[in-house]
Order: C-alpha cells, then structure tokens, then sequence
C-alpha cells in the first residue's frame, strides 16, 4: 500500500500572501475593520504597516520563485509554534513591560526653565498680599512660543499696567490646543493654592469652538478632558481630569491594544453624539474663491488637517448657515466660558474676556469658497454673531491690532513681538481707564 504524498502548497501560499500584501494598505484597513486613524495620517504605524507589507510581499515571491516544499503538515507545526510563542510573548510582556503612560490633556512643550509651578510657560507663581495679581487664561496666544521668554504676554502686560497705581504682577495659565474646557480644569488647579484679583481669557476664535466640541487635537490627536451638554443643555463633565491617565489595564496586552486602536477611535465614537455637521453645496453656478484649494494643493499652514467634513476646523466658525453641530459648539463654549467666569467670581475675582482682531480674524465679505468639489459659503455677520452669542452678558474686551506685518511667519499665525507688544499695551490701557460700562467690574483702582 503506497502513502499518498501531500501537496505542495508553496504557489498557493504565495498567491494568499501577494493579495494579503496588496489589500492591506491603511486605507483599506481603516474603511473595513479599524478605526479612522489607525494607520492614515500617523508617522510609525504607517512605516511599520509598509513594512510588513513589504515583507509579506518578498515572502510570496519567494515561494512562488522558489517552490520550496511546504505541506499542511508544515503549516499546521508554525500554526503551534505560534500559538506558544504568542502565549510565550504575552507572559513577558506581562511581567518584563510596563506601557507608557497616556495622560488626559496636556501641558506646556516649553523648556523646564520656562515653566511655571502648573507646567505652563510664564514665570513661577510668587506675589505679596500688596500685589494686585492678574492671570492671563488661554491657549498658545497666551503661551506665545515664537517670542523670547521675557517678552511674552504676562511680561509686556505686567510692563504696561506698573505704575498706574498698584503694584501688579501678571501670570500665564495655558498652552497650546487649549479650549475653555481644558482652560476651566487649569484654573480651578491654579485657584487650589493660589489668587486672582483678575482673570483675563484671551478667547482664540478660529480654534476655541472645535477645541471644546471633540476628545482629541487636530495635529497631533492628543487625547483630552471633554465636557458635554446633557438634553437639557446642562454643563456635564469632564470625561477626565486634566492629566489623569488613559487606556490603562492590569493586562499589558490589554494596554496596548487601547493605546493602539482605542485612541484613535476617540474622536470617531464621540461624533456620533454630536449633531449633525455643515453640509456643503455640491454644486454653485457662481464665481467661487479657490484659495481654500490651492492652500489645499500645497498644504500651506497644514490645510489638509483641516476637517470640514467634521467641523473640525478653523474655518467653520465663519460657514453660513450655522449648523446644528456649530449651533451645539456655541452652547458648550458658552457654557464653559460662564463656567470660567463663576469660578473666578466664586474667588472673589474679576473676569473679563478678551479677543484680538487683526486684518483676517474674520472674512472680508460674504462669498463662497471651493475645496475638492465641494462649495462653503462664508459670511462675515455669522462669524462675528457666533462669538456675540458665546460672550452676550460678558465684560469683553476687543484689541484691534493694527501693525501691518503681525504675523510670526507666513507659517504661523500667531502675533509676532511687535503686535504683541501693541496688544498689550492696548489691553492694559482698556483695564486701567475702564471707559465702556460693560468695563466697569474691571479696573485696576
């Protein structure tokens, strides 16, 4: 009796491998069985899925070239090496690994010299019971990472107010890719061990709104505290405290499964609590503004981060007619911001608001903007209504910039030293003479 020999199934496996490799791509992956994010867009894990479908690639034609004699006998010994070697890895990890951890929100990037007893640029925390002391609440306008240390805002501002009858020292709280949920969180830290006769927001209003509405940054898709509005518009939140770590699990596996896949995940998952976005035109008969395109082409000041689809965006603060989804931001911002100031109040503080204006803060004019067959109406009243609806009721202080060159760098769109320079002593002007009523709760005397 003869023994039938088994097929070779090296080409088969090859085949199996060549279309494994082809269909693997981020894409693909991220449309079927992975969360948005996974792999497009990110630096590593998008090198490490090329390589191995590299590998897989040279394997296959390795097989198919070659033919070495590969039997079910063979695949079934690697299916059970790789089960104890999978158990193997899994117990070592477990006992020889800890992951990093994953922090909720974020701090200042500044070097350690620069920061502050919170973790944000600006000076140490130190003032007398003489002193009249103001805080300066807000994102990376605050933190202004382009200027030298001894010219940022707290010193320019604390240069304009001396001598104007107190004595005053001005401090920072904030850094960049803050909202005024992460602002809240930081001041109510800052007011555990510390006071504040004035508390100046210095509100950001291309970025502030979708900095609140969703779980994670748009460059770097840091995760962070979120708060939301329950069905009866009351404040809830956060989903973390500043700071408190995240995806973490007795089990290393574990762990690292949420640190690879559930983060990415977070924004997707949390849109589908928010109401409905912005829906473009799909079609315009007029003539429309193609520079939102070419920024597009180019990637000038990372446009393709830019995610009207989600309202994710600088832009969509200033789309016409306001959607359900911007109408929601509008209502956990003010929320937020009514928050930041009952807190201060609470404190025995004063609370004002403060926004710079410079020559493209807000569209022009009304028009309509095309973007990858896709039309976006702009209009400069929805732009500055969105923001009266946020404040309305607030003290709020509005410092037109007016030097002609104020960017940082085509790049980077924050005030240089000079616009700086002239805010601040703007600013300081507007709190000593309190000239508008609204003012009022504001001066230095």
């Amino acid at each position: 009796m003869t023994t039938r020999e088994r097929r070779n199934l090296a080409i088969p496996i090859g085949v199996l491998l060549v279309l494994t490799s082809l269909v693997t791509s981020g894409a693909v992956l991220e449309a079927t069985v992975l969360p948005e994010g996974t792999f497009v867009g990110t630096t590593r894990r998008a090198a490490a899925l090329v390589a191995c479908r590299v590998l897989l690639l040279l394997a296959a034609i390795c097989l198919i070239a070659k033919r070495p004699r590969v039997t079910s006998v063979h695949i079934a010994a690697l299916a059970v090496a790789s089960v104890v070697a999978g158990v193997l890895s899994v117990a070592l990890l477990q006992f020889a690994y800890t992951p990093p951890r994953i922090p909720s929100g974020w701090r200042s990037f500044a070097p350690v010299a620069e920061r502050n007893e919170l973790g944000y640029r600006g000076r140490k925390i130190s003032y007398s019971s003489d002193d009249f002391v103001v805080l300066l609440l807000g994102d990376s306008q605050v933190e202004a990472m382009a200027l030298p240390f001894d010219a940022m805002p707290e010193r320019l501002l604390e240069s304009a107010l001396q001598g104007r009858g107190r004595h005053v020292r001005v401090f920072s709280v904030g850094t960049g890719g803050y909202g005024q949920d992460q602002e809240l969180l930081a001041l109510d830290e800052y007011f555990r061990t510390n006071r504040a006769d004035l508390v100046v927001l210095w509100q950001t209003q291309s970025n502030d709104i979708w900095n609140n509405l969703f779980k994670t940054h748009m460059l770097n898709r840091n995760p962070k505290p979120t708060f939301w509005l329950d069905h009866e518009g009351l404040l809830q939140g956060p989903s973390e405290q500043l700071g408190e770590s995240i995806g973490d699990s007795p089990f290393v596996l574990t762990a690292l499964w949420r640190r690879v896949f559930g983060l990415s995940r977070r924004d997707r998952d949390w849109e589908q609590t928010l109401p409905e976005p912005y829906s473009p035109l799909t079609s315009y008969g007029g003539s429309a503004n193609n520079t939102w395109q070419k920024r597009w082409n180019a990637n000038v000041g990372f446009m393709r981060d830019e995610n009207l689809a989600t309202e994710k965006s600088h832009m969509a603060v200033m789309l016409t007619p306001r959607s359900k989804r911007m109408q929601y931001g509008l209502d956990l911002t003010r929320a937020l911001t009514l928050r930041i100031s009952e807190t201060v109040t609470a404190q025995h503080g004063r609370f004002v608001v403060l926004q710079t204006e410079t020559n493209d803060t807000a569209p022009a004019r009304d028009e309509v903007y095309s973007l990858n067959g896709r039309y976006y109406k702009v209009s400069r009243d929805q732009f500055y209504a969105n923001w009266e609806y946020i404040n309305r009721g607030l003290a709020v202080e509005v410092i037109r910039v007016t030097v002609k060159d104020w960017r940082v760098s085509a790049e980077d769109g924050h005030l240089n030293a000079e616009a700086t320079n002239q805010a601040m002593s703007l600013v300081a002007d507007r709190l000593q003479a309190c000239a508008y009523q609204k003012c009022r709760t504001c001066c230095l005397d």
